[in-house]
């Protein structure tokens, strides 16, 4: 046989080789959340649980959803509202070591510092009444500077896109609500 025409030959062959395992891992790709969930069909599903005392943890089939807590915070209880193979709606009550209601300018700066979207319900402060403390750059989108007293604020995932959070004080602590609807 000639020289030529046997390597084209191996040529060929490797390359019909490739293309097989490529298409295997394309096969494997495509399957990975549904056989993921496979793994999770025992696990009553979503699920909430607090991971070593400062995140939060949403499981779902598909997605997971983690959210950061404020330092020291105690869980009073968690709610799920609904929730689907990568869908979560629910709230964790949460209470500082004091047992009052968390500082919300010092959680949405703690989420600010992990990179978290943060932006202002409903501020009512102005440079009068902040007692010279320091202003933190919080601009509602109709333009308007809140100063450090703010009633709630809402919070998005920089990293998990489709995770947020609204934090408010309700009934003697901080309600989190939170939301993630992913795509796998």
């Amino acid at each position: 046989m000639n020289p030529i025409l046997k390597r084209v030959l191996i040529g060929v062959g490797a390359l019909a080789c490739l293309a097989v395992l490529a298409f295997i891992a394309l096969i494997v790709l495509v399957m990975m959340p549904p056989l993921r969930s496979f793994s999770r069909t025992n696990e009553k599903l979503p699920a909430v649980s607090v991971e070593t005392g400062d995140t939060v943890y949403c499981r779902m089939r598909y997605c997971d959803f983690r959210f950061p807590l404020p330092d020291k915070a105690r869980v009073v209880w968690t709610n799920i509202d609904d929730g689907g193979f990568d869908t979560i709606h629910g709230s964790i009550y949460v209470i500082g070591s004091d047992g009052n209601p968390i500082n919300l300018r010092h959680y949405a700066e703690f989420l600010q510092g992990k990179n978290w979207n943060i932006s202002v319900g409903s501020g009512f402060g102005c440079p009068d009444v902040t007692n010279n403390m320091p202003d933190v750059p919080f601009v509602s989108p109709s333009g308007m500077t809140h100063y450090p007293l703010f009633e709630d604020f809402g919070a998005s995932s920089s990293k998990e896109e489709g995770g947020s959070i609204d934090v408010k004080t309700e009934n003697g602590m901080t309600k989190i609500h939170f939301s993630y609807f992913g795509d796998y």
